[in-house]
């Protein structure tokens, strides 16, 4: 990826070839309470609503820079 490059938030997940339900899985291991599928789908319909900590729980489990990652802002 070229640098300056940035990929949506979606696109991130597909990446590390992970689910919706899978990446609430490992968020919610993150953050040691549960997220929801839901939580997940909705921060990728619309990332600039995404918290600075979501972003860089998203950047932890997807295994990418959290730079790499569109979060609309």
């Amino acid at each position: 990826m070229p640098k300056g490059t940035r990929i949506s938030l979606k696109a991130a997940r597909t990446n590390a070839n992970m689910t919706q339900e899978e990446a609430a899985n490992a968020l919610s291991k993150y953050f040691g309470m549960k997220i929801s599928r839901q939580r997940v789908m909705s921060y990728e319909s619309a990332p600039d609503t995404t918290p600075p900590g979501f972003g860089q729980a998203f950047a932890t489990i997807y295994k990418m820079p959290i730079d790499a990652i569109n979060f609309g802002h």
